[in-house]
């Protein structure tokens, strides 16, 4: 599968790296590539198939004497597929140069290098290595002919040069491509550690902070375009000593319970966090008083109805409810939050497991729960 997605990813590279005809004769045409080097290119590879062997093994007997190049070449398997290539390549040297299949026969070797880790300087130290060796069997078939020589060694060179482009382009490439999908799994991982800072360590809902961060923002949006919000405090009734009869892990039990319960009358939109310990805020967007007092109660109703049982614990849970709408005269979240809680606390000293809307009857002294 690996090799099937590594094909799909090189299949496409002309396309990737907009290497277009047009592209492909404005290169020739910047390296002075003419008539006269197509006929030169055509001796080259005469001179090329002549000595191909001889070529090949000059040419790792080179690298073998570089000890990192002998650890990559340690594998004799390896060598051979190597070698096979490179024959390949030498033999098709300059072959259509002024077609596209060229080009991504180039970007094909080159992505397959950087894909196996192959540093550039060894690559492009490669094709200089092949420059001289090819060089010098020219020289051999063209004794004391300069002009001629020089002819084919400058046409040499443009091929040698706009091999190794197509090389650098293709590490680049790649190499920009491996940095894009790192930076997105990292972006990635952000979000998922973002989420997990803002999650509740226990309860599936927003921490504290996060809770305080989303109330705070649905309150000024209330606050500014007029529209209904409610606030819900919710506190489980003697949670203590639940913790103290079954266990703090029942405990633990006891609020995804409620949480659960909760969540499941509440709408998407709507804003629900832990408050800390026991504690759970509800935030109601765009719910009027009689609504929100309605949905408090539903809560209250289905957990009381609603057994916790969990391994061979099982109880009764309770919860005492608060409740406090968004009026002209509060201008903090933090000020709604603390009549929702004061409201919570009147509902406690009335006999707990019960809804109370604030008022200013409220008491706002703490009170044991």
């Amino acid at each position: 599968m690996a090799e099937q997605q590594g094909e799909q990813a090189v299949s496409s590279l002309c396309d990737q790296l907009q290497m277009t005809a047009e592209e492909l004769k404005t290169r020739l045409a910047f390296l002075s590539f003419g008539e006269q080097d197509g006929r030169n290119l055509v001796e080259i590879r005469d001179v090329i198939a002549s000595h191909v062997e001889e070529i090949i093994g000059s040419f790792y007997d080179h690298l073998l004497q570089f000890e990192e190049l002998r650890g990559i070449l340690s594998d004799p398997a390896l060598v051979g597929r190597l070698k096979g290539a490179q024959r390949q390549y030498l033999l098709s040297l300059g072959l259509s140069v002024d077609c596209v299949e060229y080009v991504e026969a180039r970007l094909r070797i080159g992505f397959t290098h950087e894909r196996v880790g192959l540093k550039q300087k060894w690559y492009l130290g490669a094709y200089h290595k092949l420059f001289e060796l090819i060089l010098q069997r020219l020289a051999v078939r063209y004794p004391g002919d300069e002009r001629r020589l020089s002819s084919l060694t400058l046409t040499l060179n443009k091929i040698i040069t706009l091999d190794e482009i197509f090389v650098v382009e293709t590490y680049y490439h790649a190499t920009m491509q491996r940095l894009e999908d790192s930076l997105s799994q990292l972006r990635a991982a952000h979000r998922q550690l973002e989420g997990l800072s803002r999650r509740d360590s226990l309860t599936p809902v927003d921490n504290r902070r996060a809770l305080m961060e989303a109330l705070a923002m649905e309150f000024h949006r209330s606050r500014r375009y007029q529209h209904p919000f409610a606030l819900l405090f919710l506190d489980v009734d003697s949670f203590k000593e639940i913790n103290d009869r079954h266990g703090h892990v029942f405990g633990d039990h006891v609020l995804l319970h409620i949480v659960q319960l909760a969540r499941g009358i509440i709408r998407p939109p709507d804003i629900m966090g832990r408050y800390g310990g026991e504690e759970f805020v509800i935030g109601l967007v765009e719910c009027d008083q009689s609504n929100a007092l309605q949905i408090a109660e539903r809560i209250r109703l289905k957990i009381a109805q609603e057994q916790c049982m969990w391994e061979y614990h099982s109880t009764v849970v309770t919860v005492s409810i608060g409740v406090v709408m968004l009026s002209p005269e509060v201008e903090q979240v933090e000020a709604l939050v603390t009549r929702a809680d004061q409201a919570m606390y009147y509902a406690k000293r009335r006999g707990r497991n019960r809804v109370e809307l604030y008022n200013k009857g409220c008491a706002s002294e703490n009170q044991p729960r």
